[in-house]
């Protein structure tokens, strides 16, 4: 099995964190890493690399990865790197077998290697349940945004295992491409596509897989224990655990792992910090999309 994740220049340090508890938790059986990268410096890479700190790591020019699929529409939550996930299959041409997505604002904590060996029934794609089906008129609506049925079961797409032949055979990035394409005004491109695209032909994983809750009137509500016992925890929503104001109950094991990255000693960020970073993303993404537009 594989391992991917994207990143930009703002997630940085998240994917180096990732990459440090990948190594030390998901155990046997990684054959390697690829992390797409879009605008990250030379520099920043080699932090990269030392977080991880074992053999098989390898960065992807998401420019080159990409091709004309730049060009798809990005907004204020997703840039360019959402779309990396539905690429891989097609970019990394050569490998087989099974493919790991992870996004970047996640930690790996225990071993991968049940995954390797899960049956996945013919299926091209599993993945766990998003969160929203615990609202049940988020979810309906969701649904009807893509034209699915509003009680078909929706993924989150911030933890896919990819059977890559299967995958390939069912065309499923193109058919996901023809999708996005269709559907210029969804919120969540890709997580929206992929589901639009598959229609409930996918398998559900156990929520540890990909174990992520939403703020309840700005508190996480839940029994802390569901992130001891999570293989991997997925930070969702704008506030990150680098941040001053986050209140995550894994914010101390994010930063036990952080310890252990070039950003061991990096300073928090502040909720102002954030939301001139925001700014600052939404100028860049603009400016890219307009220099884009004249092939320049």
């Amino acid at each position: 099995m594989i391992v991917a994740t994207a990143t930009d220049t703002a997630y940085v340090e998240l994917t180096a964190v990732l990459l440090a508890s990948l190594a030390e938790q998901a155990g046997p059986g990684i054959d390697a890493v690829y992390v797409f990268c879009d605008g990250v410096s030379p520099a920043n890479k080699e932090r990269l690399r030392l977080s991880y700190g074992r053999e098989g790591l390898a960065f992807i020019d998401l420019t080159d990865a990409m091709g004309a699929f730049s060009a798809r529409p990005v907004n204020h939550h997703l840039s360019r790197t959402a779309y990396a996930r539905i690429l891989m299959p097609l970019t990394l041409a050569d490998v087989t077998g099974r493919l790991l997505y992870i996004d970047c604002d996640t930690l790996v904590n225990g071993s991968l290697a049940p995954l390797a060996e899960i049956d996945m029934q013919g299926h091209a794609l599993a993945a766990v349940d998003d969160i929203a089906i615990q609202v049940p008129e988020r979810h309906a609506k969701r649904n009807l945004d893509i034209g699915m049925p509003a009680d078909m079961r929706y993924f989150n797409s911030g933890v896919l295992l990819i059977d890559l032949e299967e995958w390939r055979r069912q065309r499923v990035s193109e058919r996901v491409i023809e999708f996005v394409d269709a559907h210029p005004e969804l919120p969540m491109m890709d997580q929206d596509a992929l589901n639009g695209t598959l229609r409930g032909d996918w398998l559900a994983l156990d929520e540890r897989w990909n174990m992520h809750r939403r703020l309840k009137k700005g508190r996480y509500v839940d029994d802390p224990s569901i992130w001891q016992d999570a293989r991997i925890i997925h930070f969702i929503g704008q506030i990150k655990p680098n941040y001053s104001d986050c209140g995550h109950p894994a914010r101390t094991l994010y930063f036990e792992h952080r310890a252990r990255t070039p950003f061991a000693n990096a300073p928090v960020k502040t909720k102002l910090g954030r939301k001139v970073e925001k700014r600052v993303r939404r100028l860049k993404r603009l400016f890219g999309r307009v220099r884009r537009a004249f092939g320049s």
